[in-house]
């Protein structure tokens, strides 16, 4: 079991700048420690024989959409509302010098 001290929490308030005097700082220990051994009790033997695999946890069906061949290299049309453009590409102004 992990136990954390009133060192532990004293540096954890200065990293996040919040100043807790020292007894609550012995009050906050004692409430950490109690709290990750509850969680690490309850990591000990978690119960996975009754869950089933899966990818998500929702039931849905992800819809997939058709790999059908569509026309390529529409550049003209592609390029038709840029404001500007150069050759086959959009021209953008210079942002770094």
């Amino acid at each position: 079991m992990t136990k954390i001290d009133k060192d532990t929490i004293k540096e954890m308030a200065f990293w996040v700048r919040v100043r807790i005097p020292d007894e609550e700082a012995e009050v906050m220990a004692k409430e950490f420690t109690e709290t990750l051994s509850w969680i690490g009790e309850r990591l000990k033997n978690p119960e996975i024989q009754t869950v089933p695999p899966m990818v998500t946890p929702f039931d849905e069906q992800i819809p997939l959409r058709q790999d059908i061949v569509t026309e390529g290299h529409q550049t003209a049309a592609v390029l038709s509302n840029a404001t500007d453009a150069t050759d086959e590409f959009f021209s953008v102004p210079k942002m770094v010098e």
